[in-house]
Parts: structure tokens; C-alpha cells; sequence
């Protein structure tokens, strides 16, 4: 029977403040085990876990324990957080059958710029630096992706590296339709590059865009239907269409709204829920990202359809818990600007690269070309109906 003892004994402490001589890292763990009571009852015994392997990594040291079969998530929690404050070092935890525990050498990074980046081929962007280092993120794998962050974190940079690698390493089969509720601010000065097809900055520009797009998502599902296809991987089609919303609070439906703009509002995020649902295996890749993470902003057609989630920091736990199911974004220190929590399969911390637009703008305005500005009719409630 597996048993938990979460109060540290005293005596331990002493044991760890009061030796001379430091203790080795496995003696503060299997220390560790034995005050938090991490182990499991044979017989009459209570049995610690027992190391088993060690490897040496390019930041720290694996520690690998056999313990007991079914180690709960209750128990990992509190355990990486006493080993980290007790090692003083980086620590994460990984069980599948045995217990790993990483100790790591330095912490993160608290800053990493876009040129530290490493070259990869493929429909690749990065997340960023973690312990163990680079890791990147293949949409080809997973298509949509959901973004949450305060104002000023990080996100729209993020949004603006992956852009950017997509375009440097993609510059003639990538196409982006960008949604910048936030007026257009930020992306409306990458309009005119060759990749980017369309920037909206209001709910009526977004819907139009939004329908226009919906018609292609069915004459793509009609070609893929004649074509016996499923998956745009295993076709000859180069092209890939990112649809980038930033700040999708703003296609949020208010109360103080008339009907005429609720209706428009949630109609488009009716068309995001069915590219995120029916678009990915056809070519396109939805990047969602609002800075309310809330249930409102936040569809379940959408979350359940983001097999990536990614949080900046959040003023609150409940927000973190609509961003990325669990709590953690709320902790993260609000000096650190670029950090991100990442929610795959696993949950991982990221310090995610720093471009600013002048770098950006030098790297990818070559592809600026002349396009046809077509002025768009101002219109209003009166004028505007949703069928």
C-alpha cells in the first residue's frame, strides 16, 4: 500500500542545514523520500525507492528509481517542488515504471533572442528553451495551436518568431490570413509581404475574411474528396495556410452588443470552430490566442481541437486553468517576459525567443511586394445582415 507523509521531519532538516561536509545530490533525494514518506509498505517495511541508474546530461543529472508501480500525481507534485527548494537546483520529474528525476546545472535562460534559434527543416516553428534545451513545435504533426497571455508577456512575439521562421524557411508555400483585433496594431505593417494574404483589424473585417476562407476550406475538402485523400501531408501540395487571431476576446459576443454584431461575432467564431474541427487535415493551421482566457473566448470546439496549449503569464489560476487545463501560468514571476508554460502530452516551462520588429521587418521585407489596395465599404448595423 502506497502511503504519503507530507510534513518534513524536523530532524531531517537539521540533517541537511546542520552537516559541514555538503550532502550529494542522492543523498538529499533518498533524504527527501524518507521525510516525505515516497515509498510503498512490504510486509511490515516501509521500502524507499532505490536508485537504479544515473545519467550525466548536458545540463545536470538523470537519477533513475525503481518504486512503486502507479506513482500518483499527488505525490509527484509536492515532490518535485520540496527536491527543488531542497537541492537548490532545477528539477523535473518524469514516472513511467521508474521514477526519473532530472537535477539540472542552470536554470532557464530568463531571455533568448530569435538568431540563437536553430535551423530545422519542416513545418517546424520554435517553442523555445527549456532545461534540456531547443525543442520546436511540427505542425504537420499537430495543425492548431491556442495561445493565452497578459498584455506585453510575450505572446505577440511569439506569434511574430514563428512567423517570421515559417516565412524564412517556407517563403513560397506558406500563406498567412491574420486577424489582428487589436485595431491591427501589430501585423498590419507585414501586409504587404507576398505571404500574407489578408489582415483584418474589426469583426467585419474578420467575418469577410472568415467567409471567404470557409468557401475555400469546402473547395479543398471537395478536391481532397475526388482525390481519395485525407491528410495534406501525404499529398503533392506544398501550401499551408495559417489563420493567426490575435486577441480573439474581440470575437467574443457581449451583452451590451446589439443583435446585429452578436450574430456576426459569434459567426465567426462558428467558422474558426469548424477550421479548427475539419481544416488541419486539408492544410490548415489555426493559431488562437486571446489575453481573457475565458470559456467565452475560449470555444470548446476550439480547446478541444488545440492539442498544443501555450500560456504567458496570467493574473489569476482559474485563467490558467482555461488556458491550458491545470494551474501554473498565475506563478510565473512578472520579470520574466517571454516565459512560457507549455501543455502537450506533458507540461513543460519555456523561455520562448525575443524578435523585435526591426529584426523581424530586416529578415522577411525582401518579400514585400505592390498589392492592390481595395477600399472596403464603412458599414453599419443598418446596412450589415447576417443570413
Amino acid at each position: 500500500m502506497f502511503e504519503v507523509i507530507l510534513p518534513v521531519a524536523v530532524g531531517g532538516a537539521a540533517l541537511i542545514f546542520g552537516r559541514k561536509k555538503p550532502m550529494k545530490d542522492t543523498q538529499l533525494i533518498e533524504l527527501v523520500f524518507k521525510n516525505v514518506g515516497v515509498g510503498y509498505k512490504r510486509d511490515k517495511e516501509f521500502v524507499y525507492p532505490t536508485l537504479v541508474d544515473t545519467n550525466e546530461l548536458d545540463n545536470g543529472t538523470r537519477y533513475i528509481y525503481q518504486t512503486v508501480v502507479g506513482l500518483p500525481d499527488k505525490v509527484l507534485a509536492p515532490l518535485n517542488e520540496l527536491l527543488s527548494k531542497t537541492l537548490n537546483k532545477p528539477i523535473r520529474l518524469e514516472y513511467e515504471n521508474f521514477l526519473k528525476i532530472m537535477v539540472y546545472n542552470e536554470p532557464l535562460p530568463e531571455i533568448v533572442h530569435y538568431q540563437e534559434v536553430p535551423k530545422e527543416k519542416g513545418w517546424l516553428v520554435p517553442l523555445g528553451r527549456h532545461l534540456d534545451g531547443w525543442e520546436f513545435h511540427n505542425f504537420e504533426h499537430t495543425p492548431h495551436m491556442s495561445v493565452a497571455g497578459t498584455t506585453r508577456f510575450g505572446k505577440t512575439v511569439m506569434l511574430k518568431n514563428m512567423m517570421t521562421y515559417l516565412i524564412e524557411n517556407h517563403p513560397d508555400d506558406v500563406e498567412f490570413i491574420i486577424i489582428d483585433l487589436k485595431g491591427g496594431l501589430e501585423f498590419d505593417k507585414y501586409k504587404n509581404l507576398k505571404q500574407v494574404k489578408s489582415v483584418s483589424s474589426d469583426g467585419f473585417e474578420a467575418l469577410e475574411t472568415l467567409l471567404s476562407l470557409n468557401q475555400q476550406l469546402d473547395e479543398q475538402m471537395r478536391l481532397f474528396k475526388r482525390k481519395g485523400w485525407t491528410n495534406i501531408v501525404d499529398t503533392p501540395i506544398k501550401k499551408r495556410t495559417f489563420i493567426i487571431v490575435d486577441e480573439a476576446a474581440g470575437l467574443t459576443p457581449e451583452s451590451w452588443m446589439d443583435t446585429t454584431e452578436k450574430k456576426m461575432l459569434s459567426h465567426c467564431l462558428s467558422i474558426l470552430g469548424r477550421i479548427a474541427k475539419m481544416g488541419g487535415g486539408v492544410g490548415f493551421r489555426l493559431i488562437y490566442c486571446t489575453q481573457y482566457p475565458t470559456n467565452d473566448a475560449m470555444p470548446r470546439s476550439i480547446k478541444q481541437t488545440t492539442d498544443i496549449k501555450i500560456a504567458f503569464r496570467l493574473p489569476y489560476n482559474y485563467a490558467s486553468e482555461v488556458a491550458i487545463g491545470e494551474y501554473g501560468a498565475e506563478k510565473i514571476p512578472s520579470k520574466l517576459k517571454g516565459r512560457a508554460i507549455v501543455k502537450t502530452h506533458e507540461t513543460r516551462e519555456f523561455q520562448t525567443p525575443m524578435i523585435s520588429d526591426k529584426e523581424m521587418w530586416k529578415r522577411v521585407k525582401k518579400y514585400a511586394i505592390s498589392k492592390t489596395i481595395v477600399k472596403k465599404e464603412t458599414r453599419t448595423d443598418d446596412t450589415f445582415e447576417i443570413r
